[in-house]
């Protein structure tokens, strides 16, 4: 609208300043046709003196020549020096040439309107006053000779007040009526700065379309879920948006929003983003109602990224169902045995009773080691104790030997530390590290049924310290390998069966290696042993 309006007030302009050139150039042509005796001076115009004529015609060329040039309605101070020689030009060509009753007493108006959208309301009267006392002169010269003039002359004059009084009124009006627009306009632009400046502070995408599907508005947060910096306005909502259904099958966005005459949610869209990551959607779709129309002026599309609420969901349900399953075996034996062990106490066979004990026992122990992992999991997806320090790696390593070696000798395993020079310092998690570690060690010994684990820590050529729980244990088939880190999943091995384990220490080996920027490597086989390493980086003060 307001480059509407400033285009009007340009056209305004340029229309008047073309008028003053052509009614220039007309003038002109009128001067050296009496110039030249083609024309005669009008009966009642006052004596021409010599010359005057080419003089006057010459002036006008250039006077013409220069308003249509200037910015002659700003009324700047050579803008009113062009209108003062034009009023001077102006009587001069009525006095001494045309009179007031020709043709061309018809440019007056123009100049009144000039005059009035330059000087205002005063300027515009001492216009007509001076318009008038030329008039007056002119009649008062003409009296004798030509009684008839001063009638025509002031009918002549008359006509040409009340036109200009009538033409500037209009343009009064308009101009207030453009001043208006223009201050509604910028009312209009700060509302939809403030419209855009919360839109774009909302998390979610959001993309506006006419009634065709083409994108009209969008905020930063668009942008980002599409993953471009280029403008996208003007385009068609299906030629950016490519999205399809959790069922794979693909969905024509501007058809699905012209279905929309209500506000609609749904939650089963997938935005592929590139071969092996798609984002789960949340989509809106809302019609925007405006006017008296039945249809829609447009849509509204609202996009929010759902992926990670969706995990959490679908990982909820899943270790819900597996934890209750897991946790039903366990205290469903340590129940039976303690019931047992009162039976046998109650019926004076006192001497089975430890044996029951003991699987209850076990079976406690197996729930206590359960509850371990799932708080370790808790506080490593809550980044709680996450604090890095700078750990000497020779004294840990001395800690992992002082509390593992004992465990290992009660199984008659032997428990190797080899550990090189010079080893020095890193930053991490104290208690992710030993987690880490306890992991895999407890591992090693748990499923090592007779020979030696090694704890190795040594620098490698890049400069990084590798850690390194190696075992002579029962290995790890090559179909089990690519699975050992998912929640809950034990090896089919039936000597892994034997042995109680939850499911979830390598994975929540996983997670703390993720805290710990690194990553974990595997190498096992089948009867053979494993061997679990990561390395990090060392601490430069």
């Amino acid at each position: 609208m307001l480059k509407g309006v400033l285009k009007k007030e340009k056209r305004t302009s340029i229309a008047l300043k073309s008028g003053i050139l052509v009614a220039s150039i007309s003038l002109m042509f009128h001067g050296l046709l009496i110039q030249s005796g083609i024309m005669p001076i009008s009966e009642t115009a006052i004596g021409l003196p010599p010359n005057l004529a080419i003089v006057l015609s010459m002036s006008w060329l250039v006077i013409g020549v220069t308003a249509f040039l200037s910015r002659i309605i700003d009324g700047g101070i050579s803008s009113v020096l062009i209108l003062l020689v034009y009023y001077v030009l102006s009587l001069a060509q009525s006095l001494f040439i045309t009179g007031f009753i020709s043709p061309f007493t018809a440019y007056w108006i123009l100049l009144m309107i000039i005059t009035f959208a330059m000087l205002g309301k005063n300027g515009l009267l001492a216009g007509i006053l001076a318009f008038i006392t030329a008039i007056t002169i002119s009649s008062i010269l003409n009296i004798e000779t030509h009684p008839e003039y001063t009638i025509m002359a002031i009918l002549s004059g008359t006509s040409v007040i009340v036109c200009s009084l009538v033409a500037s009124s209009i343009y009064f009006t308009q101009k207030i009526v453009n001043s208006k627009l223009n201050e509604s306009r910028e009312r209009e632009n700060v509302e939809k700065g403030k419209v855009l400046t919360l839109i774009n502070n909302i998390t979610d995408a959001i993309i506006s379309t006419d009634e065709h599907g083409i994108i009209t508005m969008y905020n930063s947060a668009a942008l980002n879920l599409i993953d471009t910096n280029n403008k996208i306005s003007g385009k068609p909502i299906d030629e950016i948006l490519h999205l399809e259904t959790t069922s794979k099958a693909p969905l024509d966005t501007f058809k699905e929003l012209s279905k929309s005459i209500a506000i609609r949610q749904r939650d089963d869209i997938i935005m592929q983003v590139d071969s092996d990551e798609a984002l789960r959607l949340e989509v809106t779709f809302a019609p925007v109602q405006g006017g008296d129309k039945m249809s829609p002026d447009g849509y509204v599309l609202i996009l929010r990224d759902i992926t990670k609420a969706k995990s959490l969901e679908e990982e909820r349900d899943e270790f819900i169902s597996v934890v209750s399953h897991e946790l039903r075996t366990p205290i469903t034996i340590a129940e039976g045995s303690l019931s047992n062990a009162k039976l046998l106490i109650e019926k004076g066979a006192a001497n089975k009773v430890p044996q029951a004990i003991d699987e209850s026992h076990k079976q406690i122990l197996f729930l206590a080691r359960m509850a371990n992992d799932l708080s370790t999991l808790s506080r490593a997806e809550r980044g709680v104790d996450d604090k890095p320090e700078i750990i000497n790696v020779a004294e840990f390593a001395a800690q992992l030997n002082d509390e593992y070696a004992p465990q290992a000798a009660e199984k008659g395993l032997a428990f190797n530390l080899d550990i090189g020079s010079s080893l020095g310092e890193v930053k991490a998690s104290s208690l992710y590290l030993q987690e880490l570690l306890q992991n895999f060690i407890t591992n090693a010994i748990r499923y090592t049924p007779k020979g030696s684990v090694t704890i190795s820590i040594k620098k490698q050529k890049d400069g990084q310290i590798k850690f390194k729980v190696k075992d002579t244990g029962i290995g790890i088939g090559k179909a089990d390998l690519g699975k050992i880190f998912d929640k809950f999943y034990r090896a089919e091995d039936y000597r892994t069966r034997e042995t109680s384990g939850s499911g979830l220490g390598l994975y929540v080996a996983a997670k703390l290696a993720r805290k710990l920027n690194c990553k974990i490597e595997v190498q096992s086989r089948l009867n053979h042993g494993s061997a679990f390493s990561f390395s990090l980086k060392p601490f430069k003060k």
